[in-house]
């Protein structure tokens, strides 16, 4: 035992206490008060000395006392800045702290922290009693978790308090999917509210239905959808590469590595992209492909569920709860999955980064790859456009029909 290391025991007035002593890397001379009995004994006290003492021989020294606020500022200034992170992930961190975890724990020490972890357990609870949801709260556990992670590795706390806490269970909710005679009653909407709509309008109309039969095509997200750009449209090979997103009036990155992918496109959506192009007085490579129709600017995505979304589902008579853009996406990657595509398609065509998100939408048998794109549309919108306007370009039809390569002004006649 080191010179002045000992274990100490207290008889207090309502209880015997165990504190040890020692000294830390630095030789500052330290005593802490471990707890009383029945929690603590001598043989448990002896147990944690001999944890300080090892943690000192590695160069452990007492940190300073900080509050979780305090600590804070330094994770946001000392820490963050490295990480690269987006925009909107670091706006996210700011609103959790800013509006939850600061204003319930940023008074306490992160040494408080550390030893009463039931500190956590109450924010949990307080939160729950709020009414935010199991997914909001864990959220809020997960930046907990990384800034207190960080201060162990930064040797502020010995312990994370947080890895032995119960996150809320998880509840899957049920996902709003639109069924094929839906989708045909929202499409034939949107027609019907174009042909009574003045100029201005039907431009608008027309652009919202576009966007939906891409989405539902795609499965592509509401910031890819809007940060698609005719240079990454290619409708002579008839794919789309998702490269970009726009989120909060900023053009980013999409959302993971998996999510910078190639898509096929099918005959449909094919289509509608071809009539986009031609009915589109902006398409220069860096031009949105959905874009204000006079202005070219990139589209609010509000005005859009809006004015135009909800009102189409109304016309349609469709009256369950459904979400613009989410469950649209939900419901191209639940018919593909029902179209009898494998999981691989499904999921590369979603932009998951883990099979297990992809698993929900899997309520079908799996097939092979050969047609997959053309499978899923026939389930989503019927049978595919024949020859005519709008029609895909296939087979001997191409000697006959103007191919159209966007964004590059080019038409070009196949003889």
């Amino acid at each position: 035992m080191p010179r002045g290391a000992a274990v100490i025991r207290y008889d207090g007035k309502r209880a015997v206490v165990w504190r040890i002593q020692y000294r830390d890397a630095s030789g500052r001379y330290l005593k802490d008060t471990l707890g009383p009995e029945p929690t603590w004994t001598r043989q448990k006290a002896e147990r944690e000395l001999g944890k300080r003492l090892a943690a000192a021989e590695d160069g452990y020294r007492k940190p300073p006392k900080l509050t979780l606020t305090q600590y804070t500022d330094r994770f946001l200034n000392d820490y963050l800045p490295g990480r690269n992170l987006k925009p909107t992930t670091l706006e996210n961190y700011h609103y959790i702290l800013n509006r939850h975890l600061l204003p319930a724990l940023g008074q306490k020490q992160l040494s408080d922290l550390e030893a009463e972890p039931h500190l956590i357990d109450v924010y949990i609870a307080h939160k729950t009693r709020q009414g935010l949801s199991a997914k909001t709260i864990h959220n809020h556990l997960l930046l907990l978790n990384q800034m207190l992670k960080r201060a162990v590795i930064w040797r502020l706390i010995r312990t994370n308090p947080t890895d032995g806490i119960d996150r809320p269970r998880l509840n899957q909710p049920e996902m709003n999917i639109l069924t094929e005679p839906e989708i045909a009653r929202l499409l034939a909407a949107y027609d019907q509210m174009a042909d009574a709509a003045d100029d201005h309008e039907r431009d608008w109309w027309q652009l919202a239905k576009s966007i939906v039969i891409t989405a539902l095509g795609t499965g592509m997200r509401r910031g890819e959808l809007l940060g698609l750009r005719w240079g990454a449209v290619n409708l002579l090979d008839g794919v789309i590469q998702v490269r970009e997103a726009h989120v909060r009036g900023q053009t980013t990155t999409p959302k993971s590595r998996a999510s910078r992918r190639t898509l096929e496109l099918g005959p449909r959506t094919q289509a509608t992209l071809e009539e986009r192009w031609q009915a589109a007085r902006w398409r220069c490579d860096e031009n949105y492909v959905f874009s204000h129709p006079q202005l070219g600017t990139p589209l609010d995505p509000s005005k859009l569920a809006r004015h135009y979304f909800k009102r189409a589902l109304e016309v349609a008579g469709i009256t369950k709860p459904f979400r613009p853009f989410h469950d649209l996406r939900h419901t191209s990657l639940t018919h593909a999955a029902a179209a009898g595509n494998p999981t691989i398609y499904v999921q590369a065509r979603a932009g998951h980064a883990q099979a297990s998100i992809t698993e929900r939408y899997l309520h079908a048998s799996q097939t092979q790859f050969p047609d997959a794109a053309r499978r899923s549309e026939q389930r989503l919108f019927g049978d595919t456009p024949r020859a005519g306007r709008g029609a895909a370009v296939t087979g001997s039809e191409t000697s006959d029909r103007l191919l159209i390569r966007p964004a590059r002004n080019a038409f070009r006649r196949i003889d």
